[in-house]
């Protein structure tokens, strides 16, 4: 059996490119999260330990929830998972950004959000890890991996910036 190049092999998977796609998008919004809700905790409060408290409040659920999102991942459909995790995180995000928008937000709104907003993050991790192996064969699995990881880490470099540009077109300050 000939093997071409494998990673045009795998984005000829149209499966694989969906997925690709949605992680990306996620994954740059998970950067977006990152950037402006310090920023938005600033803003408010001008106050660094309420800076790291609504940090604290995100990752700790997060945590949490990636080593029980493994298991939830092995017992239902990591697809599910990661569309409902995606999906619940675009809602609180639209929410948050309705509230800040029109002046309605509060600091303590801005922990509820972190804890959610966190601990549905630490279900899509494991339930993406898990997917992979199920779209791509597994002659194609390393290609795929490194073709998923180089784009998450070009989206942790281009992320932080294009957040930080529309801060800057966005705000007020």
């Amino acid at each position: 059996m000939k093997i071409g190049n494998p990673v045009a092999d795998v984005w000829s998977n149209r499966n694989f490119r969906l997925l690709w796609i949605g992680q990306g998008t996620s994954w740059l919004g998970d950067q977006f999260r990152w950037i402006a809700l310090p920023w938005l905790v600033l803003q408010l409060t001008h106050d660094p330990l309420a800076l790291g408290a609504v940090l604290a409040i995100g990752g700790i659920p997060e945590a949490i929830m990636t080593l029980i999102g493994g298991a939830v991942a092995d017992r239902f459909s990591p697809r599910r998972i990661m569309l409902l995790s995606d999906l619940v995180r675009l809602v609180l995000s639209a929410l948050l950004a309705l509230l800040t928008f029109t002046g309605a937000i509060q600091v303590w709104m801005l922990y509820l959000f972190s804890f959610a907003l966190g601990a549905v993050a630490g279900l899509f991790s494991p339930a993406s890890g898990a997917v992979m192996p199920v779209i791509v064969s597994q002659a194609r699995l390393r290609s795929a991996n490194s073709v998923s990881q180089g784009t998450m880490q070009l989206i942790m470099f281009i992320g932080p910036a294009l957040a930080g540009g529309t801060i800057a077109a966005l705000g007020n300050e």
